[in-house]
């Protein structure tokens, strides 16, 4: 029997009977539950399953290990009983302390009113849940009534047991041997609770309490449940809910519901920390792996057990709240997801935290971040509070997920270095610890927010086996950890990085982490990426660029580097606009006095001497040759030779008083957690974009951050500059945003040194690399679409011998390559030939017709050197999934490295339809051959050698990705590309 799942897709479950919460994406489950303890138990991430599962049979993988603590109980302070406990009162006298308690509680209306005794469940509950917690002498009072209670009971049971042991002696003392059968069973009622795990208390005057009360008060507080309700309404939805059925839920504060099914909770596993997975995992309570937090108490303690509290549920995304505008998030509507609250405290000092999840409908995606509260005061009755004490936050992840041990675990990360950003990387995960991370002050060339890990070998997950997938949305340090245990389990942290974290929350004061993207895919890194993919374009990047196709724009960057100014660029301009060029860029030297890179950064004025009519008029000469304008900026950055210096020495990130410190690239980093740089930067972009038509940004940032001291800010919150100095910079990308939305940014870091989904909440590019040599941008456009829309990537065709790497390749497979990003020029197009010019402008003219299924497809890897251990080859493909539009599919094939004598294997085709026909046509053929009686490579004086014998074929979808497309390449660089047409008429059958 197949099972339909869809009717739950973007819904969140909870299920009181066993207080396990469900998230449901498009076609995965996410769940966890709150177990007896408190905790939060990670049960399964993975593939949809029904509702009806109950996965508390999942505990029963938790074996504790000898050195492994157990579970965490609470003891309590007797005082308010020890005369009852040491003076072995008797009945009577025990029955009198019982009554004079009982009284003063009802006199103290802790229960209810004092004229009446209160005799249900439901009457407790509801005057609990309108109540405060109660003070300590309410507690006491509670504790001796149910003392006394229970030792008076325990000697009626001594009593009772007496009379029947007296009686089975008089039965021994008989001759010849009992008839067992005739013995009398006891003749007494059991009458003292039993105080294991499933603890049913008993109140003399309320009678036996709801077993989920009991079960609260059983780790709780005192003897009674004094923040404990009964079962809540269940806040699930079943396959015929409908969409105005989703309640925006609350759970009753406190409620640890649905620990009354015995037949199971008896038997679970009773197991410390260590030994469970967690969702969410302090420090120094018996769980020796990563934790999730640390906090530092005022009194020098890191003790901190979070134990479950409430949750609420919410249609729709729930924004940030304390870190809105702050930070970036993703967007959803209603109609998209739904978000859950998990509310955890620190039961002793009352800190809180709130662990927030959205789950997508259309996708296999959730969003996490914790949210921490340090409570102005601490409420203890209705009349008086306690003051509460500073805290300071030292680690916060984002995101913590446990997984049971997985036989042949591969972790996947993108690493690299400077020209050379997100090299796709594949290392066993055994026992230890693995951490990819920036120390930068950036997301970094050096690593990247993102991992992914599976267990299926690196020759077949391309497309096949689970991945489990996180990516950080935040672009400053970040960390990502991976640590497998003895027991072969793994956890995975992602968040900010706590080597350069300390952040102290004041009484009263929230914190807010980035947000973490989870997501699963159960087919390989292909569905992981289509997910990622769509997930960013969508609900990340700003949506009025949604659809869109990025000018072809020229960058003067590599023709002209600081030596530009207004008849240069114009004269450039002019050859451009005739070869299919949209924009011009203005790169670096056109302010200050800006000749090379060590002066005038900070001085965002034009340099009259270059530019004597200003840059508007420069905009209006560009825009009469019928071209867009586009100017680069590095707002975050300094020159000491500047004008920005000499009057604001102290505006840089640095110790006053230290006469020593780095500069990188002749420059100094702006010190953005002070408002007033913020503001000056905003002062002079807003002028910058105001007083022309300009309408594309680059916002370079080319150092990393070193000497980070904030001198504005107080000593003891040093530990928070790394992070407000983010907040600062994404402060400023906000305002762009918001004041000139129709400047198309793109960021930029020495390349693409931060290029994270955090930026992408900006902007709707980011540049991909300074290193624009094919081979290695290949590698690089490669390893960064494992977690990035191809719209995102920037790319551009550049000159040969290439200024990175002196490689040479053809102009076709430089425009190919750049044809699976965002798209442009960075060459000076005066030097080339009329005959160069002429194919250039074939390629920006085919750019424009295949861009909208380039950049809004579904993107797929079908070769890559790692999966062809004999051949040396990229393969890409992307195909458009309205089937409206003629062209269904565009494919391109890359040759590496060439072994003469050996056939490349037919490229088997993705993502088409099996039963659908397509016309093959191959674009660009290549003009050479090889001479087969010399071996000579020679070229053919221009006549195509096509790789199927004619320029197209129609060919149906099963034999194209079944069979696949033979493709013949001949040297390092050779590439072919192909374009897919639907077939509209049906292909006649053959004879």
């Amino acid at each position: 029997m197949v099972y339909d799942i869809s009717p739950y897709a973007g819904k969140i479950l909870f299920e009181e009977r066993s207080s396990t919460f469900r998230l449901y994406g498009r076609n995965s489950l996410y769940a966890f539950r709150a177990d007896e303890g408190g905790n939060l138990e990670h049960l399964y991430w993975g593939k949809s399953i029904p509702p009806q599962d109950d996965l508390r049979y999942l505990s029963f993988s938790n074996v504790q290990l000898s050195f492994d603590p157990g579970p965490l109980t609470y003891f309590e302070d007797i005082t308010a009983i020890q005369d009852l406990v040491s003076e072995q009162l008797d009945h009577e006298n025990l029955l009198r302390e019982w009554d004079n308690a009982r009284k003063q509680n009802v006199a103290t209306c802790m229960f209810g009113e004092a004229s009446g005794v209160i005799n249900d469940v439901e009457e407790v509950a509801g005057t609990l849940q309108s109540s405060s917690v109660l003070d300590e002498e309410a507690v006491a009072r509670a504790r001796r009534e149910n003392a006394a209670w229970r030792l008076m009971k325990m000697q009626e049971l001594k009593t009772s047991r007496a009379e029947g042991e007296e009686e089975l002696r008089e039965i021994d003392d008989s001759d010849g041997e009992p008839n067992i059968q005739e013995v009398p069973a006891p003749n007494y009622p059991i009458k003292s609770p039993h105080l294991g795990p499933m603890a049913s208390f008993t109140s003399p005057h309320l009678g036996p309490l709801h077993p989920s009360l009991a079960k609260a008060g059983a780790f709780g507080e005192g003897f009674l449940p004094l923040n404990a309700y009964p079962p809540a309404e269940e806040f699930g939805l079943g396959p015929q809910a409908t969409e105005d059925m989703i309640p925006p839920v609350r759970s009753r504060r406190g409620s640890l519901t649905g620990h009354d099914d015995v037949e199971w909770e008896g038997t679970l596993p009773q197991v410390g920390r260590n030994t469970k997975l967690l969702e969410f995992a302090d420090l120094g309570t018996g769980d020796y792996r990563p934790p999730s937090f640390c906090v530092v108490y005022e009194d020098g303690s890191t003790i901190c057990p979070l134990t479950y509290k409430g949750h609420e549920i919410h249609r729709g995304k729930l924004p940030m709240k304390f870190a809105k505008g702050k930070l970036p998030e993703l967007r959803g509507g209603e109609e998209d997801c739904n978000s859950l609250v998990v509310q955890m405290e620190d039961r002793l000092t009352g800190l809180e935290f709130d662990l927030v999840y959205t789950v997508y409908k259309d996708l296999d995606a959730i969003t996490r971040r914790v949210i921490v509260h340090n409570p102005k005061e601490k409420k203890s009755n209705g009349n008086s509070n306690k003051p509460r004490t500073p805290t300071r936050l030292d680690k916060l992840m984002s995101a913590t997920v446990d997984f049971h041990t997985m036989s042949g675990l591969n972790l996947i990360t993108l690493s690299g270095s400077w020209a050379n950003e997100r090299h796709q990387r594949v290392q066993s995960l055994v026992q230890g610890r693995f951490v990819s991370e920036s120390l930068r002050g950036t997301s970094s060339h050096q690593h990247n927010p993102f991992c992914a890990i599976t267990t299926t070998p690196e020759e077949l997950f391309e497309t096949h086996g689970d991945v489990w997938a996180f990516s950080l949305v935040y672009s400053g340090n970040f960390i990502m950890e991976a640590e497998v245990t003895e027991t072969g389990r793994t956890r995975i942290n992602a968040g900010i990085n706590p080597s350069t974290f300390k952040w102290h929350l004041p009484p009263g004061d929230s914190f807010e982490s980035p947000e973490c993207v989870l997501v699963y895919s159960d087919s390989g890194l292909e569905g992981m990426s289509h997910t990622f993919h769509a997930l960013y374009k969508k609900y990340q990047i700003p949506q009025r660029w949604a659809n869109t196709v990025p000018p072809i724009l020229l960058n003067t960057w590599e023709a002209m580097y600081f030596d530009v100014n207004h008849s240069k660029v114009l004269e450039l301009a002019k050859v451009a606009a005739t070869c299919g060029v949209e924009m011009i860029v203005l790169d670096d030297g056109w302010f200050g006095e800006r000749e090379d890179a060590t002066s005038s950064l900070g001085d965002w004025d034009e340099d009259r001497r270059k530019f004597p009519d200003g840059l508007s008029a420069l905009v209006q000469d560009i825009n009469a040759l019928g071209l867009k304008f586009g100017i680069w900026v590095e707002p975050e950055m300094v020159n000491v030779k500047s004008k920005l210096y000499r009057k604001y020495p102290t505006w840089c990130l640095n110790q006053h008083g230290r006469n020593s410190r780095c500069e990188g690239r002749n420059q100094l980093v702006l010190d953005f957690t002070r408002e007033e740089v913020c503001q000056y930067v905003i002062s002079k972009l807003n002028a910058l974009l105001s007083a022309s038509n300009i309408e594309y940004l680059k916002w370079d940032m080319n150092r990393h951050l070193t000497e980070v001291y904030g001198n504005a800010i107080m000593p003891e919150k040093q530990g928070e500059v790394f992070h407000r100095y983010m907040v600062g910079v994404y402060k400023v990308l906000a305002f762009l945003n918001d004041k000139f939305p129709h400047v198309r940014i793109e960021t930029c870091s020495g390349g693409g040194g931060r290029f994270d989904a955090g930026m992408l909440h900006y902007c709707p590019q980011i540049w991909a690399s300074d290193n624009t040599d094919v081979f290695s941008r290949m590698a690089i456009q490669h390893g960064t679409s494992l977690a990035y829309p191809i719209s995102s990537i920037g790319s551009h065709i550049t000159a040969v011998p290439n200024h990175q790497t002196q490689r040479l390749s053809t102009l076709k497979t430089r425009f190919l390559v750049a044809l699976f990003g965002t798209f442009g020029l960075e060459l000076d197009l005066r030097r080339l030939s009329p005959v160069d010019l002429n194919e250039l402008s074939q390629y920006t003219a085919k750019y424009k017709e295949l861009a909208p299924t380039v950049l809004h497809g579904k993107f797929y890897r079908l070769w890559a050197p790692s999966r062809l251990s004999d051949r040396h080859a990229y393969a890409w493909m992307c195909t458009c999934e309205n089937e409206q539009e003629d062209i269904a599919a565009v494919v391109a094939v890359f040759l590496t490295k060439t072994e003469p004598g050996r056939y490349l294997p037919r490229l088997r085709l993705r993502g088409l339809d099996l039963a659908s026909n397509y016309v093959v046509e191959e674009i660009f053929p290549n003009t050479s051959m090889r001479n087969r009686n010399t071996g000579q490579l020679e070229m053919t004086g221009g006549m195509p050698q096509w790789q199927l014998g004619k320029q197209s074929i129609v060919m149906s979808g099963a034999a194209l990705m079944n069979v696949g497309v033979p493709v013949r390449l001949s040297y390092d660089g050779d590439s072919s590309a192909f374009v897919l047409h639907r077939h509209r008429n049906p292909v006649p059958a053959s004879n």
